[in-house]
């Protein structure tokens, strides 16, 4: 079984401001029962699971975004807060 690291308030927070992103962008509300999907070449969203492609970081939860959340890594906030801010340029295409 892999390992699985707490995930702290703050980039939990950044999680749900890129779902709710991706909601947005595909006309929809964020549900937190039902996750959009959505795949670029930076990050996958699906229903309970995040991935972040460069450095191969999975973010799950069970059925209910924020329910039972673990990280496969230990980052440090300020590690979250890069990938998450690389993420929303990447929905948004800015470099």
């Amino acid at each position: 079984m892999k390992e699985q690291y707490e995930i702290y308030d703050d980039p939990f927070k950044m999680l749900i401001l890129l779902a709710t992103l991706v909601a947005e962008q595909k006309g929809e509300e964020l549900d937190y029962e039902r996750v959009p999907s959505y795949e670029n070449e930076t990050f996958l969203l699906q229903h309970e699971k995040f991935v972040y492609k460069k450095d191969q970081v999975e973010i799950t939860w069970y059925r209910f975004l924020g329910r039972d959340i673990s990280c496969s890594k230990d980052l440090t906030r300020a590690e979250y807060n890069k990938m998450f801010v690389d993420c929303m340029a990447s929905l948004y295409r800015l470099s």
